[in-house]
């Protein structure tokens, strides 16, 4: 009886002393915690991932070898967004000599080979290819709903264009500059998303809150602004090499990072835009409803949309260009003459040549040309402006 009330006494202490380390009323400043490690443990249970990053350095100023701290750090880098540091910490925690490593902090009881483990297991997490899913949820008003697995992943150079996409004229030089300025902004952001600047979830969250720049007639306009031009791919990259580089020398602290990290970010595409562009007006005439055909196949074949969205919106441009051109029948789909003029138009050149200038006739022929005229008959002129 002595045996087991002396038990009961040792396993109530012992769960006292965890509640009160972990989740207890104590506050990540308090003295219960002594050493830096513990103080990033705490933090990082807590879900304030910057300060654990701050502890989990100090501890590693202290003990460079510290694989409790190395984790921890690189844990709270993961949740933070930030994969190459949580990357470089996995590592470097992997290839530690576990004979040599010392014991430090509360998490003493967790052999340091088992963080080992828990560091390659993150670091293979890590280096799998991350690509979203776009799915078209009926019940989203035809906004794409995005998951993680079995999108396309952006090649690192444009696809070379297959038959039927070379028979699409046009490029980027067939944008006006606005839009020009629009397309390159989610090209740039792209290329972070592929060299790893930016997290996948970034990523499919600012391309949603933008993507009516690129679909301007099936969704919200894109945040005010992104028609102006940015800084080009190469001085991103570079602004956001020498952020890693200064935070890794602690030249400067995650919170000042993460703020200049976001403001680069923003500058490019806003994540939660006050102001927005205003809307883009309907084709004018069957020309411009071609054109902006010509415009929704190369988003696609730059791989920055969607099949599903590429159809959306070429139905609403066709919709809205036989509406407007009274080319539509009264369910509001197009007569077959309005079809074939599109795919004519569709297949003209997307900048049609300025007629050559003829040399005046003489007077003598004008009025032979005239009783010609007179004589021919009348030709009806058809309502397609291609043929």
């Amino acid at each position: 009886m002595k045996i087991r009330r002396k038990l009961s006494g040792t396993v109530s202490t012992a769960v006292l002393t965890v509640s009160t380390l972990i989740c207890g009323c104590s506050t990540p400043g308090d003295s219960l915690f002594k050493t830096k490690t513990e103080q990033a443990i705490l933090h990082w249970s807590t879900g304030h991932d910057e300060e654990a990053v701050h502890y989990a350095q100090q501890a590693l100023q202290n003990h460079p070898d510290d694989v409790y701290a190395m984790v921890i750090a690189g844990m709270s880098y993961e949740r933070l967004g930030y994969p190459n540091q949580a990357k470089a910490l996995y590592e470097q925690a992997a290839s530690l000599d576990t004979a040599d490593v010392g014991i430090f902090g509360s998490m003493r009881n967790l052999p340091p080979e088992e963080l080992k483990k828990t560091a390659a297991n993150r670091l293979a997490a890590l280096s799998l290819p991350q690509t979203p899913l776009a799915v078209i949820d009926p019940k989203a008003e035809g906004r794409a709903v995005f998951t993680q697995a079995g999108f396309p992943a952006q090649p690192e150079k444009v696809k070379e264009k297959n038959n039927e996409q070379e028979t699409i004229k046009g490029g980027l030089d067939m944008l006006e500059e606005g839009d020009r300025n629009i397309v390159l902004r989610f090209l740039i952001f792209t290329r972070l998303r592929d060299e790893k600047y930016v997290t996948p979830d970034e990523w499919l969250s600012r391309r949603t809150v933008n993507l009516g720049g690129l679909l301007p007639y099936t969704l919200t306009p894109a945040a005010k602004g992104l028609d102006l031009p940015s800084p080009t791919g190469d001085v991103i990259v570079g602004r956001l090499n020498a952020l890693r580089e200064a935070l890794e020398m602690r030249a400067i602290t995650p919170r000042e990072h993460a703020a200049e990290r976001e403001i680069i970010l923003e500058a490019l595409l806003p994540s939660n835009p006050f102001y927005r562009m205003d809307a883009v007006p309907p084709p004018r005439d069957i020309l411009e409803g071609a054109t902006a055909l010509r415009r929704i196949e190369m988003l696609q074949n730059l791989g920055l949309i969607t099949p599903e969205e590429a159809k959306k919106e070429k139905d609403a441009i066709e919709k809205l260009t036989y509406a407007k051109i009274g080319m539509s029948g009264g369910d509001g789909k197009p007569n077959e003459a309005a079809a074939k003029c599109i795919q004519k138009c569709l297949s003209a050149p997307a900048t049609p040549c300025p007629a050559a200038a003829k040399p005046a006739a003489k007077p003598a022929a004008k009025k032979a040309k005239a009783k010609k005229a007179a004589v021919a008959p009348v030709k009806k002129k058809s309502a397609c402006p291609c043929e």
